[in-house]
């Protein structure tokens, strides 16, 4: 046996409101998926720092704002502007496509100290800072790849906020 139930006298107030309504939870839900990405970047930056000393410049450079239909994280202008070294740090490469950091000879302004002290071959896990010794890079900077493995958490960040808020 089979029961049907007809429902009328919705109209349009009733799809209208509907359509509001999903509208809505939606801007709702995209909100909170790029808040989310936001947090997991920061967090794959953080996980693959190797040397002490970290100002955190870079993961704080990531962050969600609203774009043209919706949210995004990462700004490449402001990326650009304020951690020029984004783009070498996830690929291994300069957006150039060079793989091997300029030396003291080519840039001759380009001059450190790892605290205080000469670099020494195999680096260490002191971090670059201001001085007056030369550097002679050999080595391509190692790719990160902390954005791929922010892709690679999508499918579950968006489940998540899906479950969460709801109508």
């Amino acid at each position: 046996m089979v029961t049907r139930v007809k429902i009328t006298g919705l109209g349009r107030d009733f799809i209208r409101t509907q359509v509001i309504t999903i509208k809505e939870l939606s801007e709702r839900q995209i909100e909170a998926i790029a808040k989310e990405t936001e947090k997991v970047i920061r967090r794959e930056i953080d996980a693959r720092i190797k040397r002490d000393g970290s100002t955190g410049k870079l993961a704080r450079s990531f962050f969600a704002l609203p774009i043209s239909g919706g949210w995004g994280v990462g700004d490449i202008e402001f990326l650009n502007q304020n951690a020029k070294y984004w783009y070498w740090q996830n690929f291994g490469v300069a957006q150039s496509g060079r793989s091997i950091p300029p030396s003291t000879a080519e840039f001759p302004r380009n001059r450190g100290s790892f605290d205080g002290q000469a670099p020494q071959s195999g680096g260490g896990t002191t971090r670059w800072g201001k001085g007056v010794f030369p550097i002679t890079p050999t080595k391509p900077i190692e790719a990160k790849n902390y954005i791929q493995s922010t892709i690679n958490q999508v499918n579950q960040i968006v489940n998540s906020v899906v479950r969460r808020i709801r109508l």
